[in-house]
């Protein structure tokens, strides 16, 4: 029987449990909330449609109840949807990112119509 070097007994042993460190990581992966693009859009449509009427609150409602219809959204699922947002900040702050490149878009897109 011949014998080994200590150090690889150590490597032999990290060898083993990399499969279950990569599986522990991948199992927290899992679990970071990550906001769907279609709420971004529902997002920025509702906030658009709050600046766009801000003087008259009745037609806001309106405005966002057809909104969210369109949307197949009722107002219990969205506020769910923003509620799960808000614990997790890492994910707010990526939706919140996401929610600013698509005003600019927006902005931007009806910008250049309005030049041509």
């Amino acid at each position: 029987m011949t014998e080994s070097a200590p150090g690889s007994t150590i490597k032999i042993g990290i060898l083993r449990l990399l499969p279950l460190l990569l599986l522990a990581m991948a199992g927290c992966q899992r679990d970071k909330f990550v906001p769907d693009a279609k709420f971004v859009d529902l997002y920025v449509e509702l906030k658009l449609a709050t600046i766009g009427h801000a003087a008259d609150v009745e037609k806001v409602n309106e405005v966002r109840r057809v909104i969210l219809a369109q949307h197949e959204v009722t107002p219990a699922q969205f506020h769910a949807e923003t509620e799960k947002l808000l614990a997790h900040p890492e994910a707010w702050r990526k939706f919140q990112e996401g929610v600013v490149a698509k005003a600019e878009a927006l902005q931007l897109s009806h910008k250049e119509k309005q030049e041509k």
